[in-house]
């Protein structure tokens, strides 16, 4: 139990302790000194479970101030009665600690074992107890210490293994959050069963006759006792055997002889002592077993699903990682077929004798290209083959700074509104990214709307705890949510929605890959993209993104790298060019000649390197494409260039991002990269630089 705690449970084991004190007084009348059952003492070792160890001091203070009040009170206060106090004491302290040696603390009773241990520490200090309790017993009255012994260590017995556990069960209950109000089927249930208990236990104690010969008799209380275990558990089977044991307890208080047998009345205590004695434990370890057989029952299911959803996740990551690998490499050829196009463009529009149709034609190829282009960059999101450029970004500002081209894509029909959160939500993420993010869930949404709508894009921060990470790590979280009043994602189609070029869209309106690149982009942001949806109630995709820092610095600039010639003049100079596509390798050929330079082309580094001889005193430059066939790539190519020639300028080229070479080497937009597909100025502005640099290098 974590401390602080409330008092609320000390007040209430306070009260229990001196109400059984008080009603286990009046057993002393009958048989001796010393009562047949002593639930006060089980009272007070749950205490001493239950609360902290903090509180130890103040039980055993308690023990003592309610003890005496209770004899006082019913004119038992001797100095007998404070020797049985003291003995009290030492038992009491003797089984706690035994306990909080054996066990963690509180016991629970989800296993036998916390069984085990409660009947171990309580046997061996009650039996430690009873001697002692035997002397005082012989020295006040001359009772005989066997007898007394006995009562001692049966009665204590009889508390620990109904009242402790009856005790600690009942509090876990109370203080438990999870805890409901019973419905009335369960208190009738319990009524009758009670009621059915003492009726019983008068007719099986009585002999009552049932039915001809035949005679009510204890051992049928078993079948009542099993009924209370199976219909309410731990709290049933204890319960019962308070019911069982106050009749018999009751009957033998008003003289009346049981059916158990025992010809004098101590004989008759001591049978009925055992039997509630063995009927309690037989309940209790019964109910307990059957607690832990279905909580482990319950801990197995939760594992085999737990098991099943991460071997889902398993499969769809593999799955998702195989066509991200496909993916990419079909981007890497696309993008060499639209660098082809592109340059091919520039090259149309420098004829002068081309008509203006056809200027316009041009144009919209062109941008029919680009939008290519940007489908490109799609996937290699996706597969992950697209380097991040991320800052600092507030995702407020981000949002709202994007409203204006939402609002363009979204028709009159369709009503969008944002609500962003009223406190800064930083992030490290590539806007770009997280724009076209933001992009393709509103486009998801509005073609949702087939006759128009309500969209809804709000951020709220988000705080993650370990007990409920699941696949987020535990703190604090940007959420950006793009909500729409749709027809919703059929079951039959939610464990497919973030698979690529998987769309329920009719042909045309749809590539399928919106979502999947935003799942991509969350999880390259170490975030996690969600999707709830209801057939005809709308969908809600949720975008989860760690927060890392409470404002964006004074200055949060970014640095852009320059795309085009940035002033440097051309220079005179052999470009060998080595590219494993023809037609990009033509054009690109095509490109430089027209301004100047000299080409001489090679379809693979490996012819390269076979025949360095007859480039090394002309070439003044190489542009490489970084994958090639014939088992030298471009980065190899280089290496072994700059260690037959240091001073020689290298220029790579892919349709890959660089950041995803396995290399070394440094790759930069503008400066050394050049990416497809690009312009001709762009590939113009790379190579006048790089000979610059070497013009005017000591």
């Amino acid at each position: 139990m974590p401390e602080p705690m409330s008092s609320s449970p000390a007040i209430r084991l306070a009260i229990a302790f001196f109400a059984t004190h008080v009603l286990s007084l009046q057993l002393i009348r009958y048989g001796g000194p010393l009562a047949p059952a002593w639930p006060p003492i089980a009272v007070a070792l749950a205490a001493l479970i239950w609360l902290p160890p903090s509180h130890r001091r103040l039980v055993f203070v308690g023990v003592i101030v309610l003890d005496t009040l209770s004899n006082a009170l019913q004119g038992y206060a001797s100095l007998r009665t404070v020797g049985y106090t003291c003995v009290t004491l030492s038992e009491l302290w003797i089984a706690d600690w035994m306990l909080r040696r054996l066990t963690p603390l509180p016991l629970t009773f989800a296993r036998l074992r916390d069984v085990a241990v409660l009947l171990s520490a309580t046997a061996v200090a009650t039996a430690i107890g009873s001697v002692p309790a035997a002397f005082i017993a012989r020295a006040a009255g001359g009772e005989a210490f066997l007898k007394s012994a006995t009562v001692w260590w049966i009665g204590d017995m009889l508390a620990y293994v109904i009242v402790t556990p009856l005790t600690l069960l009942l509090l876990a209950r109370h203080e438990s959050r999870t805890a409901h109000r019973r419905a009335f089927r369960w208190w009738r249930d319990a009524f009758v069963l009670s009621l059915l208990i003492v009726l019983g236990s008068l007719m099986a104690f009585r002999g009552d006759a049932l039915m001809g010969v035949l005679q009510a008799h204890p051992y049928m209380l078993s079948l009542l006792v099993l009924w209370a275990t199976l219909s309410f558990g731990q709290l049933g089977a204890l319960w019962s055997q308070i019911g069982i044991a106050s009749v018999g307890i009751r009957l033998l208080l008003t003289g009346e002889a049981l059916s158990l047998g025992g010809e004098t009345g101590g004989d008759a205590l001591v049978i009925l002592q055992v039997y509630i004695g063995v009927q309690a434990l037989i309940g209790l370890v019964l109910a307990t077993a059957l607690r832990e057989q279905r909580e482990t029952a319950e801990s197995n299911a939760h594992m085999l699903e737990a098991l099943s959803t991460s071997e889902q996740r398993l499969r769809q990551s593999q799955k998702m990682e195989a066509i991200g690998q496909l993916a990419g490499g079909v981007a890497h050829d696309f993008n060499n077929v639209l660098a082809a196009v592109l340059m091919q463009l520039d090259e149309l529009r420098l004829l002068r004798a081309m008509p203006r149709e056809a200027h316009e034609l041009l144009r919209d190829v062109e941008t029919s290209a680009q939008r290519a282009v940007r489908l490109t960059r799609q996937l290699l999101v996706f597969s992950r083959q697209q380097a991040m450029q991320s800052s600092l970004h507030d995702l407020n500002l981000l949002v709202r700074a994007h409203v204006r081209l939402l609002r363009r894509v979204v028709p009159t029909t369709h009503k969008l509104t944002v609500d962003t959160a009223p406190d800064a939500l930083v992030v490290l993420v590539d806007g770009g990214m997280i724009e076209q993010v933001l992009l393709n869930l509103v486009l998801n949404a509005r073609d949702a709307l087939a006759e128009g709508g309500l969209i809804v894009i709000r951020t709220e921060r988000r705080t993650v705890d370990n007990a409920d990470a699941g696949e987020l790590t535990a703190g604090p979280y940007a959420v950006l949510f793009v909500q729409d009043t749709g027809s919703g994602i059929s079951p039959e189609h939610m464990p497919r929605i973030f698979e690529p070029f998987f769309t329920t869209k009719p042909p045309g309106q749809g590539t399928g890959l919106g979502l999947a690149t935003a799942y991509g982009i969350a999880q390259q942001h170490h975030g996690r993209l969600r999707v709830s949806s209801t057939v005809g109630g709308g969908t809600t995709v949720e975008v989860w993104l760690p927060i890392v820092a409470d404002a964006l610095p004074d200055e949060n600039t970014s640095t852009y790298v320059a795309t085009s010639d940035s002033g440097e003049h051309a220079v005179t100079a052999t470009v060998l060019v080595v590219e494993d596509e023809p037609t990009v390798s033509r054009l690109m050929q095509r490109v430089l000649e027209r301004d100047g330079y000299q080409v001489r082309a090679a379809s693979s580094g490996r012819e390269v390197l076979d025949h360095w001889n007859l480039y090394e005193f002309s070439v003044d430059l190489v542009i490489t494409d970084l994958v090639m066939p014939g088992g030298v790539s471009g980065t190899q190519l280089a290496a072994e260039l700059r260690r037959l020639k240091p001073s020689l300028p290298i220029v790579f080229t892919s349709g890959y991002d660089p950041e995803f070479d396995p290399s070394n080497e440094t790759m930069v937009p503008g400066e050394n990269f050049i990416p497809k597909p690009s312009k001709a100025e762009h590939i113009l502005a790379v190579v006048r630089r790089q000979l610059a640099a070497r013009t005017t290098a000591p």
